[in-house]
Parts: structure tokens; sequence; C-alpha cells
């Protein structure tokens, strides 16, 4: 079993088998190449050190579950298909809107609730990574929006990072409030002529 595997299956937490593959062949689908199960395992790896909990766990698992483009609805797609799955589970109400609320707080990276900011730190984690790395991701992000013409994308790209700059902090949990300076020089970095 691969390591990545490994990784989602000690983190699957109370998901049934068939729930766990459906989970899986999502984020393994052929239009996929940065919104992965890589992309998983890494909010995993990193997540698990800082106590996640169970709802967290399980709104990491469903955040891009749907995963369109062009999609202006992806987080509530995915947010609707966390409250049917999760309901049928056996989940109690007041968990799974928990559950719902971190992942609709994934579309601008903006905790409405406590839960959702360790969540959402971990999803915006990769900004901070070394410079090749950022660059692969990027590359891979570009490859979703193959539908995208390239002017459009560098301009959406742009816009997107001009306003992440604009903001007072990229990152609301004390745990990751370390990765905002690197997250900040990567993304001036993208922008510089």
């Amino acid at each position: 079993m691969s390591q990545q595997r490994q990784v989602l299956r000690d983190m699957r937490g109370a998901l049934g088998d068939a729930e766990f593959e459906e989970l899986y062949r999502l984020y393994s689908g052929p239009e996929r190449f940065y919104h992965t199960l890589d992309h998983l395992a890494e909010m995993f790896e990193l997540g698990v050190r800082l106590g996640l909990d169970e709802c967290q766990i399980m709104a990491i698992w469903y955040h891009d579950a749907v995963y369109e483009v062009p999609g202006e609805d992806n987080e509530a797609k995915s947010a609707d298909l966390a409250g049917l799955r999760l309901q049928g589970l056996g989940f109690d109400e007041p968990f799974v809107s928990v559950v719902q609320q971190i992942i609709l707080d994934t579309k601008h990276h903006l905790p409405s609730i406590e839960a959702s900011r360790l969540v959402i730190d971990l999803d915006l984690a990769s900004l901070a990574a070394e410079p090749e790395i950022f660059d692969r991701n990027t590359e891979r992000i570009r490859q979703e929006f193959a539908i995208i013409p390239e002017e459009d994308f560098r301009a959406g790209r742009a816009a997107f990072f001009k306003a992440y700059l604009a903001r007072e902090r990229l990152y609301h949990s004390d745990a990751l409030a370390h990765l905002e300076a690197k997250a900040r020089a990567n993304l001036e970095h993208c922008l510089a002529p």
C-alpha cells in the first residue's frame, strides 16, 4: 500500500468502505492535477500533528469532493454532498452543519467559525511551499484550468494573488501563522514582472 493511501486510510475516521472508495475515486479523476489525493494527504499529514477534530477531518475529506472547472459553486456542492453522505453515515445535524460550514468557508478561505481556521490554513499551506514546489503546484492548477485561455488564466491568477496579498493575514490559526511570510513571498514573486 502506498504511503499516501495509508495516510488516507489512517484518517478515514467513521467513513465506511464504500464512502472511502467513492471519495478516493472522486479525488483520482483524470481532470484533477492539484486537487487530488496528494492534496488531501498533505493536509492530513500536517493537520494530524495539530490536533484535528472529527468535524475538521470530515471537512477535509469533502472540501474538494466536487471540483468542476469553471465552477463557482464547487464548495456549495461539496458541502451538500458531505451533508447527504454524513447523514447517511449516522452523524447528527449539529456535526453535519459544522462540517458543511467549514467546507463553505474554504471558498474564500475566510473563517466564519472557529473550526474553519485550521482547515483553511491547511488548504492554503502549499502557498508557503519551497519555490519549485509552489511553481509545480501552479502548473498543476493550470492543467486543471486547461479550458481557460492562457491570458484569462494569468489575469485570474494575478487577481487572486493580489487579493490575497491585500489581506491583513492569510493564515488564521496560531499553529500555521509562521507560514505567512513565506506564502507572501511566493505570491509576490509570481506577480513580479
